[in-house]
């Protein structure tokens, strides 16, 4: 998906607040638990989209409305769409996915609630999570009937292949301590005091500059897959061209003369 700009300003099922250096995305249907159905889906891309053309937004937080994060996909529609339909709203998901992989802001996951399903998938996409304690992470597909496919190469990358088969063939929630010890999660902070913490966090993000953190990104993303040797000469490629980006030479000058340097 190109992240072109896009003018448009208000939502049916999100809230978009701009900041200095960030942007926090609340996801909002609270009387459904924050559902990503096909209208959420639509214009999280879509402001995604708008935030990715704004130079100076370098980080990205996205919460839920309410008392949860998301009830995950909305199964009002995946139980009444046809099998071909269901592929198209699954494709639609995967779009979303590849999105979020490979967008270039830093982005946080402030999770105040529930997170189920698609909801967890969501928080895994993100750079870094934060849980409140009321937090908790299932992928209850399995019970259904469904296979929680999408979210496979997410987990297998975050907490590997033994306890993601006992999330995923077992369907039962997580509460926010086990989420941090399986690295589902960055921290845990007090309820209702998550989007704060992801503000702070990124507070401390912004203090650095736009391209470091995009190239960073890049070889974080890039490198997870490659064989080791490949991955060190991509990592060096990445490192010679980020010094030739206009503002280096300026931001290193700036680094070496200041406080943290001299100590």
């Amino acid at each position: 998906m190109d992240f072109k700009e896009n003018v448009r300003m208000s939502y049916k099922r999100l809230l978009v607040e701009h900041r200095p250096s960030l942007a926090i995305v609340t996801l909002h249907e609270p009387e459904k638990r924050n559902p990503f159905s096909p209208i959420l889906i639509d214009e999280l891309m879509e402001a995604l989209a708008a935030i990715a053309s704004r130079e100076e937004i370098l980080t990205v937080i996205f919460t839920g409305s309410g008392n949860a994060f998301s009830s995950g996909a909305d199964l009002r529609v995946i139980s009444k769409a046809s099998v071909m339909e269901d592929r198209e709203e699954y494709d639609r998901i995967l779009t979303m996915n590849r999105l979020m992989w490979n967008y270039p802001k830093v982005t946080i996951a402030a999770v105040n609630g529930p997170a189920l399903g698609l909801g967890s998938n969501f928080v895994g996409w993100c750079d870094l999570a934060i849980a409140e304690h009321a937090a908790y992470f299932s992928y209850p597909e399995v019970r259904a009937g469904i296979p929680s496919a999408s979210v496979v190469p997410t987990l297998m990358r975050m907490i590997g292949r033994k306890a993601m088969n006992e999330l995923l063939l077992t369907g039962r929630p997580v509460n926010a301590d086990e989420a941090l010890r399986l690295g589902l999660v960055n921290r845990i902070v007090a309820d209702g005091e998550s989007v704060k913490a992801a503000v702070d966090w990124s507070a401390e993000i912004s203090k650095n500059t736009a391209h470091g953190l995009a190239f960073t990104k890049d070889v974080i993303r890039t490198t997870m897959d490659m064989e080791y040797n490949k991955a060190l000469d991509y990592a060096r490629d990445i490192r010679v061209i980020s010094r030739m980006h206009p503002a280096f030479q300026g931001r290193i000058d700036k680094y070496l003369s200041g406080p943290e340097h001299r100590k």
